[in-house]
């Protein structure tokens, strides 16, 4: 009898250790997508691969002239502010494209995956969503694309629309 209770033990941890090669084999088997080139999930796809690789002035290249004329190089990523290890631990995968008028829409789920311990570990996801728009013949970003949200630490507001007043239409005069 006491030997079925061992048996169980090194039946269950057998079990465990092939559970845990096969997890290990199935992380590693998942491999990276490349997007075509000339499209905007690739745009995407090059920001955050050149932002995770520290080449700002690749990340810089990808924004709007717009955006560059409102936001230097120095200004956007002088503070990094926690940014470098922003993209460790997550996955990022494509949810899907939009067209909008002239603006298309990227949308990427970001899953974080956090441990603080062998029993803490917790993961969240969201999706981000990315404005780009043809400039150039390339796709640009037309509004600041995650995680920089901003110029950096610079707050910039958004441009405002000029203000037309109206000119008041004439009033026709009556003869009396």
């Amino acid at each position: 009898m006491r030997n079925m209770g061992k048996y169980w033990i090194i039946g269950g941890a057998a079990a465990l250790a092939l559970l845990l090669v096969a997890s290990v084999i199935v992380a590693l088997s998942e491999s990276e997508e490349t997007f075509a080139a000339g499209t905007p999930e690739m745009a995407v796809q090059s920001f955050i691969k050149a932002f995770e690789g520290e080449d700002f002035q690749a990340s810089y290249e990808l924004l709007s002239n717009g955006l560059k004329d409102r936001c230097t190089v120095d200004q956007m990523f002088s503070w990094q502010g926690g940014f470098n290890d922003r993209f460790r631990d997550n996955r990022i995968t494509l949810e899907g494209t939009t067209m909008v008028a002239s603006t298309t829409v990227v949308a990427v789920r970001i899953t974080e995956f956090r441990n603080g311990g062998p029993f803490d570990t917790s993961e969240s996801s969201y999706v981000q969503r990315y404005t780009l728009r043809q400039e150039e013949g390339q796709w640009r970003f037309s509004q600041f694309p995650w995680p920089m949200l901003n110029c950096g630490p610079v707050k910039i507001p958004a441009p405002t629309p000029e203000v037309v007043e109206p000119t008041p239409a004439p009033t026709p005069q009556t003869k009396q």
